[in-house]
């Protein structure tokens, strides 16, 4: 009998304990056939012990096998017997994230956006698989030596929309999961954007002592995307929504936001350049952890293909990683055991999983040899197994055990025959109805993972409150995995209610159909009638009003837009957002820079949505009251010798901007040789150049008299001036 905590999994030299809590520990171990380095998580016996908790363990190996992608942990084997349960993982070289804003402050813009990119693709393999990773942090996200990132932690994930308990660390928890809301894709984007935010500034969204402050920050304390870039400002924005449906539908929709935000912002080597940020950053942390600067022992191909058969196909190519510090990439425990940033330690809640192909299993009696006979064939695997291997990577012992466990049978040594594919995950993410739809065009997307090439038949079913209303068959084969765009005109446009996909093959998957539904958008409110009532200007030509009517067949939101002209000038466009009623009557108001005495003023109303008669307009006389003449003067000019040209200036103010009509007449002696009439307007000052060649002048009085309606005195102004010279042009 194994004494309690001195079990270990049969084929693994343990090297150093990496981290030990009330969870259990997490240890660096070398497989002894072939000197690959792994980590291995063991699960405490007082956890073990609670009741379903043991399942719970279990449940995270399912979806880390699941989750089989470049950019999440990879789970090799998973191993329980009568002593002990542990999950046999991928090792990365690399340091967390956290680590590096613990030491750093922000990333800069170039390096955020390659961390997040990093972790969206994770996750969206994540949600490919209806899987929703609910703890999203920068604990959880581990740098490589070469900059690039892997995801971690699926402790307490769930199936995307089931009632789990809430359950998260609270600076990085969205609104819906403070309620108590089940979690969604947007639940983990919201996350990741939070994380995005504390790379970009160095500190968190929402910082509070105390949690219902927290919680209700995170719920109504506006988006502080003021703090970070500008280029990046709308990512945030998208990314921490309180609404969750006014976040990317999922992880796979904001990676492409992100792309085309970074390419526009950075450059097209945006990405090389983040990496190369966040590799220097992952190397001065190497030092704070046990194999700082270490490498990974390189194992041979033919070794790995021999000693460790579906494990060793899986594991190579995986720990050849040489750079940064070594980092166990582990789930629950590593957190847990680690303490990882202080954060309040959370509970595990029972998981919720399909039933999906499991992870390796080896039910050993503690009485049996530690190590199983290696020579068994072992069929080449699929992408994702569709059967559960029963050996454990070891070497052959000296002697066969006479008396082989019930649970390990010796299997035929001829090849079994090739299975039919089998389904093993359907997911459906992605439903959109556009709000303001006329053709309610219905939109989603259906993943299907399956163990072959075969053929399999997808039949997706389109709903409205329940009923059917389309239905879309395909055959899928030559692939593993499948991510396919569907979409479906609804008819007549709902307007209340849900409507949804659902999506079945055949052969069926172990999950049976699933379903994913959504509210159903509200019908947009029509504009029936847009009229302007009334139109004003002061008569200082200056303040001009308006006053429209609008008629709406509904209560939504529309939008009222007016615009004023007059004298060669315009308003900027206003607008009014109205909603509640089906009739208003608003005012719009504008002062003009100068004044408007003459012409027309007009103003145009329009609508969103358009009005059915379209816009409308209204236009008025302008006619500025008559100003009182306050000063004028006249200043003739003086005659240059030998010329009789005379250049002279007239300045008139009064008090207000109205019309103003201005006459000048230039005289020889007491004779008048000139006339000229201004219309002077819009303005209270101005000033006025008169010219006129007299031909000849010598030896008389040359003058300039002005006069204004309205007058200016009896006589108007006058002034004169004796030639100076005798001049005949």
């Amino acid at each position: 009998m194994v004494a309690p905590g001195d079990w270990r999994v049969p084929g693994y030299a343990e090297v150093r304990t990496l981290g030990v809590g009330g969870g259990g520990r997490v240890v660096l171990a070398v497989h002894e056939a072939s000197g690959a380095h792994v980590a291995i998580k063991y699960l405490s016996e007082d956890l073990r012990g609670q009741p379903g908790f043991l399942d719970g363990f279990r449940a995270e190996a399912r979806l880390l096998i699941e989750v089989d992608d470049p950019h999440v942990v990879k789970l090799y084997e998973y191993v329980q017997t009568p002593g002990g349960a542990a999950i046999v993982m991928e090792l990365i070289n690399g340091a967390p994230l956290r680590a590096l804003l613990r030491a750093e402050g922000g990333t800069g813009p170039e390096a955020a956006l390659a961390v997040l990119k990093g972790s969206l693709l994770g996750l969206a393999a994540a949600h490919e698989r209806g899987v929703v990773h609910r703890d999203y942090k920068p604990d959880n996200v581990i740098v490589r030596a070469d900059g690039s990132s892997k995801l971690v932690d699926f402790g307490i994930a769930v199936r995307s929309g089931a009632g789990a308990a809430a359950a998260g660390t609270p600076a990085y928890m969205s609104p819906e999961q403070w309620a108590g809301h089940p979690a969604s894709p947007a639940t983990d984007v919201y996350a990741a954007t939070a994380v995005f935010f504390e790379c970009l500034t160095g500190r968190r969204p929402y910082q509070a002592t105390e949690h219902v402050v927290l919680m209700h920050m995170h719920q109504t304390a506006p988006v502080p995307s003021g703090d970070v870039p500008v280029p990046v400002r709308r990512l945030v924005e998208r990314g921490l929504a309180k609404d969750p449906l006014s976040r990317p539908a999922s992880a796979a929709m904001f990676v492409a936001e992100l792309e085309e935000t970074a390419v526009a912002a950075y450059g097209p080597d945006w990405e090389e350049k983040g990496r190369r940020r966040l590799a220097a950053l992952a190397g001065l942390a190497a030092g704070l952890f046990p194999m700082g600067g270490g490498t990974v022992p390189q194992v041979g191909t033919t070794l790995f293909k021999s000693t460790l058969g579906a494990f060793g196909r899986s594991l190579l190519g995986k720990v050849v990683i040489a750079g940064a510090a070594l980092v166990v990439a582990g789930s629950a425990i590593t957190a847990y055991a680690l303490g990882a940033d202080g954060e309040p330690v959370r509970d595990v809640v029972p998981l919720v999983a399909d039933e999906l192909p499991t992870p390796p299993v080896t039910e050993t009696p503690s009485e049996t040899p530690a190590e199983t006979p290696a020579g068994t064939p072992t069929p080449e695997p699929a992408e994702t197994p569709t059967e559960t291997p029963t050996e454990t990577p070891g070497e052959t012992p000296a002697e066969t055990p006479t008396a082989a466990p019930p649970e390990t049978p010796e299997p035929d040594p001829t090849p079994p025959a090739a299975a039919p594919t089998k389904v093993l995950g359907v997911a459906v993410s992605g439903l959109s109805l556009a709000a303001s739809a006329t053709a309610p065009v219905a939109k989603g997307t259906v993943s299907v993972v399956t163990d072959g090439v075969a053929k399999t038949t997808l039949t997706v079913k389109f709903t409205v409150n329940g009923k059917v209303v389309g239905t879309r068959t395909m055959a899928l084969s030559g692939a593993k995995k499948y991510t396919k765009s569907v979409s479906r005109d609804l008819g007549t446009r709902p307007c209340t209610g849900t409507w949804g996909i659902v999506a079945t093959t055949s052969p069926a998957a172990a999950s049976g159909a699933i379903t994913a539904t959504a509210k159903v958008p509200a019908c947009p409110t029509g504009v029936t009638g847009l009229d302007v009532q009334s139109l004003t200007i002061d008569k200082a030509g200056r303040s001009a009003t308006a006053t429209v009517r609008v008629r709406t067949d509904g209560t939504g939101r529309i939008e009222l837009n007016g615009d004023f002209r007059g004298g060669g000038q315009s308003s900027d466009l206003q607008a009014l957002r109205l909603s509640g009623q089906t009739e208003y009557t608003r005012t719009f108001s504008y002062t003009f820079p100068k004044a408007v005495c003459s012409g027309s003023v007009a103003f145009a109303a329009t609508s969103d949505p358009a009005a059915s008669s379209g816009g409308a307009k209204r236009e008025v006389k302008a006619a500025c009251d008559p100003p009182k003449v306050t000063d004028l003067t006249v200043s003739v000019g003086n005659q240059s010798q030998g010329s009789a040209t005379i250049t002279s200036t007239v300045t008139v103010r009064t008090d207000g901007p109205g019309p103003v009509t201005l006459t000048t007449t230039y005289l020889r002696g007491d004779d008048t040789v000139n006339t000229q009439t201004f219309t002077l307007s819009g303005e209270t000052s101005y000033q006025v150049t008169v010219t006129h060649d007299y031909g000849r002048l010598c030896d008389t009085y040359y003058s300039l008299r002005a006069q204004t309606v309205p007058a200016f005195g009896r006589a108007g102004a006058l002034d004169r001036k004796l030639t100076r010279y005798c001049a005949n042009n």
